[in-house]
């Protein structure tokens, strides 16, 4: 507020003084005044002082009340002289004299008081609520998972698996399994999601909402038959190569690719068709020995897409 604005608010309370002697009906607020009220006093000051203000004068300073100025010394000095004063000076200091402005002092400071108690009540609140969600905010636990053959029941054990955690807004994670095909997840509880694949394995997409205490759990995998079929035939002396063609025809779409990864970079070296994959494979002098399928992708019940790298024979 401006700091002269309670001496303002003083000589408004002068002026409604005097003109109410001549107006008694006038309301006391001079922001309640209407237009004909106004003319009359226009009216009144012209005769006492031989000046004037205009209507929109009136409106802009009193009737919008503005805290954060004064009008214009010229114009208060005008004013101070409709109710009996040389100046806006001699009216201010007048008005000190008669204490006012101890009451400017003290509105300030309890407005300063208010506004430290605010602050002071704001912050015990602000404590409060960031203590409350401290003390409720849900630890994180603990939760293992374990893969387990769907066929079999058994551990997945020794085998190459990746994890991968995905969170909201963040960035997906790779999880390790221990030799026993176990892992951890250390998150708080609520929902989670995560992809598991694992060699000769169908990849699955796992969602779970985890609970407050932790828990260990089993995700079953359904083995990739075909993956694994044509790893033991990479492997293996088999004497009866038509029969294993035919296996193998059924194993593939038509269209299917076929792709032999560099094992070192993953990257691919080499793209077979399907007739020529199982040519090269069933040949009893075959070069695509001690296969390792490192992916595989279906269209329906048989393989449209296989990823391998061919391992040294340790002979």
């Amino acid at each position: 507020m401006h700091p002269d604005r309670i001496y303002f608010k003083k000589l408004k309370e002068e002026i409604s003084g005097k003109f109410r002697q001549k107006n008694p009906g006038i309301p006391e607020n001079l922001s309640e005044w209407n237009g004909k009220m106004i003319e009359g006093f226009q009216n009144d000051l012209q005769q006492e002082v031989k000046s004037a203000i205009s209507v929109r004068w009136f409106y802009n300073h009193i009737k919008a009340d503005n805290e954060e100025k004064i009008p214009r010394t010229d114009v208060l000095d005008l004013l101070c002289k409709y109710v009996g004063y040389s100046g806006w000076g001699e009216f201010v200091l007048k008005k000190k004299g008669e204490g006012l402005d101890n009451q400017v002092h003290q509105i300030s400071t309890g407005k300063k008081d208010k506004s430290k108690i605010g602050m002071m009540v704001l912050m015990v609140i602000v404590l409060l609520i960031v203590g409350w969600v401290i003390m409720n905010r849900p630890a994180n636990n603990n939760y293992g998972f374990c893969l387990v053959d769907s066929d079999t029941g058994t551990p997945i054990k020794n085998a190459k698996i990746e994890i991968r955690l995905f969170k909201d807004n963040e960035s997906p994670q790779s999880l390790l399994c221990d030799s026993n095909g176990c892992f951890s997840l250390h998150s708080a509880p609520g929902k989670v999601k995560f992809i598991v694949n694992a060699q000769y394995y169908h990849p699955d997409t796992i969602i779970r909402t985890l609970p407050v205490q932790s828990i260990s759990e089993s995700i079953m995998l359904k083995p990739d038959d075909y993956a694994m079929m044509i790893s033991i035939f990479s492997h293996s002396d088999v004497k009866d190569w038509e029969k294993r063609k035919n296996e193998l025809e059924a194993m593939f779409t038509d269209n299917a690719m076929i792709f032999q990864v560099d094992p070192v970079n993953k990257r691919a070296m080499e793209i077979f068709n399907k007739e020529e994959f199982i040519g090269k494979l069933t040949m009893p002098l075959s070069s695509l020995k001690n296969i390792e399928v490192t992916e595989t992708w279906y269209n329906g019940k048989q393989i449209s897409a296989l990823r391998f790298i061919q391992k040294e024979d340790n002979k």
